[in-house]
């Protein structure tokens, strides 16, 4: 939900590694928990709270992720129509993200930022949604990206922990693991790092980790409350 990197490799595989920040008094995910839709059967940790999900997967290749916020922290004010976490399942009813960003009604939904990873066809897509207007983008499938949650960090740290991605990509091997670690220990600052702990309950809950090759992916979420690890295969 508020940090998430993608890594393409020379060998045809992708990495898509995502780390949730949450106050721990939301609960345990549970996970796996999947859902048919019109895109396919979708797979996805579901947040305890709302049933809905920052990231999932289809067992066609399609892999969609939230942040909160879409470009600068913005006022919460409730209530809204729906949850976000549900938001993201429903993108896959629609044969596209674009028909998605054309066909769904937004208002009255707080704003976001998907971003929606299609390995067959090696395609990324982002959308942000800040409250009134959308903004859609194609992105570069051959080239490392990193996001970061607008309501959590400011610009300027965003643009720091872009640098700590630029240095973590001067690894020579970047593996599912380095990225794991990166996840893990990236950064200087706790308040801040990719796992981050603000000291009042809100901290990095879980992180999790897709590995794709055309539309074969393994989905791994690991639980860093109860100190869990599952794997699935899609």
């Amino acid at each position: 939900m508020c940090t998430l990197t993608f890594i393409p490799s020379n060998t045809n595989e992708v990495i898509i590694t995502s780390n949730r920040d949450e106050h721990i008094s939301r609960g345990n995910s549970a996970f796996p928990v999947s859902v048919t839709k019109k895109r396919g059967e979708v797979y996805f940790p579901q947040d305890p709270k709302a049933g809905g999900t920052w990231l999932a997967a289809s067992n066609r290749g399609v892999i969609t992720v939230l942040l909160n916020g879409a470009f600068e922290k913005h006022k919460h004010r409730p209530p809204y129509r729906l949850s976000r976490g549900i938001i993201l399942l429903d993108t896959f009813d629609f044969k596209s993200i674009n028909d998605f960003r054309t066909g769904y009604d937004l208002t009255d939904i707080e704003p976001f930022t998907l971003v929606q990873f299609d390995t067959h066809h090696k395609q990324i897509f982002e959308l942000r949604w800040d409250g009134s207007i959308q903004y859609f983008t194609q992105l570069d499938y051959d080239n490392p990206h990193i996001w970061s949650s607008a309501t959590l960090y400011s610009k300027e740290i965003r643009m720091e922990r872009k640098h700590w991605f630029s240095e973590w990509l001067e690894n020579p091997e970047l593996t599912p693991d380095k990225m794991l670690d990166f996840h893990k220990f990236g950064g200087k600052d706790v308040t801040n790092s990719i796992t981050m702990n603000r000291g009042n309950g809100l901290q990095t809950v879980s992180i999790s980790q897709i590995i794709g090759t055309g539309n074969i992916l393994k989905l791994t979420h690991l639980n860093l409350l109860n100190h869990s690890s599952k794997t699935i295969n899609i």
